[in-house]
């Protein structure tokens, strides 16, 4: 893994749980960065909105080795910065590119079915004839397994190492999962989550970086 770069050092306000800035803090975490949380409640964000970039969390903070500092909104804005920072989006602008659109296409696909309808997503997944179980899951499968078997299925998207849509992936099965989705063992998905766990630059802390758990202060 290429996760190297300059000493920056960096402060993600998000609340006490990983959320929206999960994927962000596996990225500074995976990349060896110095960071701290700054815990914000979610009625101090909304009685304070104009301190923050756009009126909402989470929010990256970069000191740079030169003492300037950098502010950044937008989860998906944050993440991507990280990864082309960490070296996780290739090396030539058509890998970037081709990255993102993996990135962008599993948190797309996903992100509006589970948090965005009116239905509990845990009801919805409870319910084998829902629209999301029939249709929805079973393509974006199908779709990703595709993509992975044109890889090689060798637990990565891209050649074989770490990049960024293989820790969009991983978070999300791990969020589906954990609302009762069941992937089949031998599905290249699970391929990639058992690939990515592996990681030694873990540090012991996979279990630490799960998308429901709560942050230690």
């Amino acid at each position: 893994m290429n996760l190297s770069s300059a000493k920056s050092t960096f402060v993600v306000k998000y609340m006490n749980l990983m959320g929206r800035a999960g994927v962000v803090r596996v990225l500074l975490h995976l990349s060896g960065h110095e960071y701290t949380n700054e815990f914000v409640a979610l009625d101090s964000v909304k009685d304070n909105r104009t301190l923050y970039p756009f009126g909402h969390v989470p929010v990256l903070i970069e000191t740079l080795p030169d003492g300037s500092t950098f502010e950044l909104g937008e989860t998906l804005a944050i993440e991507q910065y990280l990864a082309e920072k960490f070296g996780l989006l290739g090396t030539t602008p058509q890998e970037a590119a081709l990255r993102r659109s993996v990135a962008l296409n599993i948190y797309l696909e996903l992100y509006a079915p589970c948090f965005s309808s009116t239905t509990p997503i845990q009801q919805v997944i409870a319910d084998p004839t829902s629209e999301f179980m029939t249709k929805t899951l079973p393509q974006f499968i199908a779709t990703h397994e595709r993509w992975l078997n044109k890889n090689g299925n060798n637990g990565y998207y891209f050649g074989d190492k770490l990049s960024y849509p293989d820790l969009m992936l991983l978070n999300w099965i791990r969020v589906l999962e954990g609302m009762g989705v069941k992937f089949e063992e031998q599905s290249p998905l699970k391929k990639l989550e058992k690939t990515v766990k592996g990681l030694d630059a873990w540090k012991g802390q996979y279990d630490a970086y799960h998308p429901f758990s709560k942050i230690e202060p």
